[in-house]
Parts: structure tokens; C-alpha cells; sequence
């Protein structure tokens, strides 16, 4: 009799993240019992995760777990869970759509979704969020294709495209675009723009913590002081807006922001603990949203008040760009459709092995 339980999974990189994609059906249904198999299968926790698959980085230490939909008119349930690296600690509260990327993808190979030949509309539930997200996977001959000429910045071979269209993003996790109430709160004697829209962010100037913004992610990871100091505005906004204690949640984000030199804003967004080197999709969808909004920090760097076009993010390695649809009330957003392309691949296929022993 083995001592180690094995579990089917494919191993994906989604944009600019990566992580396992599993059936909701091949874990447990008891949440404790499966955060612990998640824990288990990353190497967590372990600063290295030398015992597990996870890449000691947050953006490679995500989860993807799907299921067949019984909602009329969506195809797959998609649940994320980013897993704590240095703290046994599963975080189901926040969603993350670079690892939705490969949601379409992972969905066929696995036989959720049925593929056409051509390309295949896949529509997803975010189970942690609500949100309802279109994609457009590629799949000539019925098979998807992973192997194309397009870039995205953030990964270093090319891809083909997966286009993706978050239909409701607006009040992801509080129904509310400006959770406090305010545009602009002060705390600890520094402004902020505390926004929601795919997900919580809390939005301060760069300048306001002695930084240029145009630091590289690896030197503002050095940087502390900085992490320390809006960690605790962090906190305490958590608890102002009905989150309870987020000194343990990856919930709300927190990034700067500064001016651009030829995109639309410049910023770096941190996960919360560390810079990500690129930028998050939906914390992408929060910038945006932070920046069409009059009045607001971001609103600072960025003029453009249109209802449609494009948006895009300086970031450490490169600019993404996302597609918007804006219906306005006046100055106020009350509905926003945003769109972007990125590529997912298909790493690695089989079982990821666990031992018994992890599940005690």
C-alpha cells in the first residue's frame, strides 16, 4: 500500500503566473483537507517549497481548481487559491487572471469543454469573486494550440493568443467601486485611492513614500520600509471596509503609481508582500478603473475620460494593455467591460504525488 496519494493535474503557466490546474472533483470536499493537500502539493511551508511544485515566488505558488458549470450559459466554475510560501496559509478570497489565462485551455484538455475547430468560446464563472469572464482559445483541428508568434512582456517565448473579456468586474469582493466611501482616504498622514473593481487595491503616489516608481521590482522588494509602511495602511483599511484582520490575506493589493513616459499611468503593483514583476489582470482592471475615475490618486496621472479604447500600464518588464467599454453616470462608472490578450502553455501533464502523512 503506498504512503503517497496521487492526484490528476496539469502544470500551466498562465500569463505571466503559473501553478497547477486541478479538478474540484479529484480534492476533497472537506476545505480543511484539501488546503492541506494544496499545501502539500506547492511545498509549502518552505521559503525554497523545495518538497512540492511551487517556485518560491507568489506568482508561481498559485492554484487553479475547476469544475463542469450548472449556471445556464457558463461552461466552468474556476476557483484560485494563491498558497502562503512561507506560512501553512490557502487564500481563496482574492482571484487572479493571469492563472484565468489558462482556465480556457486547461478546460478542453481536461474534457469540461467541448473544442470547435477554429477557436472555442469558453465562458467562466470566478467562483471567488462572482465575476462572468468570456475566452477565446484557439483550437484548430479541435485541439488547442499553444505554439504562436505573439508576445506578451513578462515572458520570454511567444504564444498563441487567448483573448479574454471580464463582462463584470466592478465592486469584485464589496459591491461598491470605493469601498470607503471616499476617492481619496488619508491614513498615517498618507493619501491613498482604496478601489475595487476585479480586485481591491489600494492605489498611493510613489513619490509620497520617497520612490521614483520607476524602480525595477527587484529593488523595491528591498525596499522594506516601503513594504512595512503601506502593509499597515493596508491593514488598517481591512478592517474599515468589513474585511476583518488582512495582516494574513493577500487581500486588498496595494501599488504605486507615478507618471508614464509613453503609456497611459505608470505603476508596480505589489501581491502584497513583494512587487510582481509585471502586473496582475485584475489588478490591471483596478488601475484602469482607479484612473477613469475623476478624482481619485490615479486620476492624477492620467486625463483621458473616454468610454472606449485602450489602456496601458507601465510595469517593470514592459506595458500591458487591456480593452475597455465604459458606461458612465455622470463622472461615476457604473458598468465596465475589459478585455486583454495574453498565452497561456501546457507544461506538463500526469499526476502530482502527496504524501499521507501532510493530510494528519
Amino acid at each position: 500500500m503506498t504512503d503517497q496519494i496521487k492526484i490528476p493535474c496539469l502544470f500551466m503557466r498562465g500569463g505571466t503566473s503559473r501553478g497547477p490546474y486541478l479538478l474540484k472533483s479529484d480534492l476533497p470536499e472537506d476545505l480543511n483537507q484539501r488546503d492541506k493537500i494544496l499545501l502539500a502539493i506547492m511545498g509549502s511551508p518552505d521559503v525554497r517549497q523545495i518538497d512540492g511544485i511551487g517556485g518560491a515566488d507568489p506568482v508561481k505558488s498559485k492554484v487553479a481548481i475547476l469544475s463542469k458549470s450548472d449556471e445556464e450559459g457558463v461552461d466552468v466554475n474556476y476557483h484560485f487559491a494563491q498558497v502562503k510560501i512561507d506560512e501553512p496559509i490557502v487564500d481563496t478570497k482574492p482571484s487572479c487572471g493571469n492563472m484565468l489565462i489558462g482556465v480556457g485551455p486547461a478546460s478542453i484538455e481536461r474534457g469540461l469543454v467541448k473544442a470547435s475547430d477554429g477557436e472555442t468560446k469558453v465562458t467562466i464563472r470566478d467562483v471567488n469573486t462572482g465575476m462572468k469572464i468570456e475566452e477565446i482559445v484557439q483550437t484548430p483541428g479541435g485541439e488547442v494550440s499553444y505554439d504562436g508568434d505573439f508576445k506578451i512582456d513578462g515572458v520570454p517565448n511567444s504564444g498563441t493568443p487567448v483573448e479574454i473579456r471580464f463582462l463584470d468586474s466592478i465592486g469584485s469582493k464589496t459591491k461598491k467601486l470605493f469601498p470607503t466611501g471616499n476617492k481619496i482616504d488619508k491614513i498615517n498622514g498618507k493619501e491613498c485611492s482604496l478601489v475595487d473593481a476585479a480586485m481591491p487595491v489600494v492605489f498611493f503616489r510613489a513619490t509620497d513614500f520617497g520612490v521614483t516608481g520607476n524602480e525595477s521590482h527587484l529593488e523595491l522588494n528591498q525596499n522594506q520600509n516601503l513594504i512595512d509602511e503601506m502593509g499597515k495602511i493596508r491593514i488598517e483599511l481591512g478592517k474599515r471596509i468589513g474585511f476583518g484582520d488582512v495582516s494574513k490575506s493577500v487581500i486588498p493589493k496595494v501599488a504605486l503609481v507615478s507618471k508614464p513616459d509613453k503609456g497611459s499611468i505608470k505603476s508596480r503593483y505589489f501581491m502584497p508582500w513583494s512587487c510582481h514583476n509585471g502586473y496582475a489582470i485584475t489588478g490591471s482592471i483596478c488601475l484602469m478603473a482607479a484612473s477613469k475615475s475623476r478624482g481619485t490618486i490615479c486620476s492624477e496621472f492620467y486625463s483621458d475620460y473616454s468610454d472606449k479604447g485602450s489602456f496601458e500600464i507601465e510595469h517593470p518588464t514592459g506595458i500591458s494593455k487591456l480593452n475597455l467599454e465604459i458606461d458612465y453616470k455622470g463622472d461615476e462608472i457604473v458598468n465596465l467591460v475589459a478585455g486583454t490578450t495574453r498565452h497561456a502553455r501546457l507544461i506538463m501533464s500526469g499526476d502530482v504525488h502527496v504524501q499521507k502523512s501532510k493530510l494528519k
